[in-house]
């Protein structure tokens, strides 16, 4: 988009980590935002920042995982603040662990907030940005959707999920004036899901890289102005394995068993201690979920 000014913009999980890192950035770009998440608390704090910075924003608490509802909240957002046209879809739910602990209801939360709700988002926005000749969606994927993680089958399936269904729509829409685009970062350091897991099992591996909320945030900025469709956030070190992942995907599958498998196994590990109490042979439970 060449002009954000004035234009609306709906951003997802807003309350907290990123998407509260990413709000100001993006009031200070002229978009007038409305701050979705389920902490209302949280997404006030986020709204009387901007607006004493002289920004627009506004609450509209949601809770994603009602996907029934987004089309009420879309059009909330339209009467408030006028017709949105531009998406961050920044909400996300982890649940790092051993996959036999899984249940049935946390892979359908997870389905449905990851997936699920960004796409039924980015479907209510399209024929705003159909009227408005304008118009981006950004959205938070992973470095998880192109190289598969161990102990994150789920994660990793809505984040290659993401990825897929963004080139899919650049193709679709590939004569509209407006974009798509998969954000990818790897571990970000600062703020978010990697905050909780150096808490539970320290620092990922350092040949796993990594990035900042900075470089993310400005990422994102850049995805709003250039319409790329994949901008990949993560230090050297797991480039080369994301392209030998779509040439050699049996040598990959290994080598990132080798560099991350041991340090997801320990996440996972420590989970099912607290889900269970001390590991002993056989012990099973349920996980519970992380927002991103």
């Amino acid at each position: 988009m060449r002009d954000l000014r004035g234009r609306v913009c709906i951003l997802t999980g807003a309350s907290r980590g990123v998407g509260a890192a990413l709000a100001p950035h993006l009031a200070a770009a002229g978009l007038k935002l409305a701050l979705v998440a389920r902490d209302q608390a949280g997404l006030q704090a986020v709204a009387a920042q901007i607006q004493g910075q002289g920004g627009v924003a506004k609450p509209f608490p949601a809770d994603l995982s009602q996907i029934d509802s987004l089309p009420v909240l879309v059009a909330r957002v339209a009467e408030d603040l006028g017709p949105p046209v531009v998406l961050v879809n920044n909400a996300g739910v982890e649940d790092f662990q051993h996959f036999d602990q899984a249940t049935v209801t946390g892979i359908a939360r997870s389905i449905t907030i990851n997936l699920a709700a960004p796409l039924a988002l980015t479907r209510l926005l399209v024929p705003y940005m159909q009227a408005a000749g304008q118009g981006q969606v950004v959205t938070m994927a992973s470095t998880a959707g192109l190289v598969g993680t161990p102990y994150a089958a789920v994660y990793s399936a809505t984040k290659a999920g993401l990825i897929a269904a963004t080139h899919s729509l650049r193709m679709e829409y590939c004569d509209a004036p407006f974009g798509f685009t998969a954000i990818c970062p790897g571990f970000i350091n600062g703020a978010g899901m990697h905050e909780v897991h150096k808490r539970e099992a320290g620092h990922a591996p350092a040949a796993l890289g990594g990035t900042t909320v900075a470089a993310v945030v400005a990422a994102i900025l850049r995805a709003l102005h250039d319409d790329r469709g994949e901008i990949i956030v993560n230090s050297t070190p797991l480039r080369p394995l994301i392209g030998l992942g779509r040439t050699l995907p049996a040598l990959s599958d290994w080598l990132t068993r080798r560099l991350s498998g041991t340090y997801m196994r320990q996440l996972a590990d420590v989970r099912r201690v607290k889900a269970t109490g001390p590991l002993s042979q056989g012990s099973e439970g349920a996980k519970g979920h992380l927002p991103g």
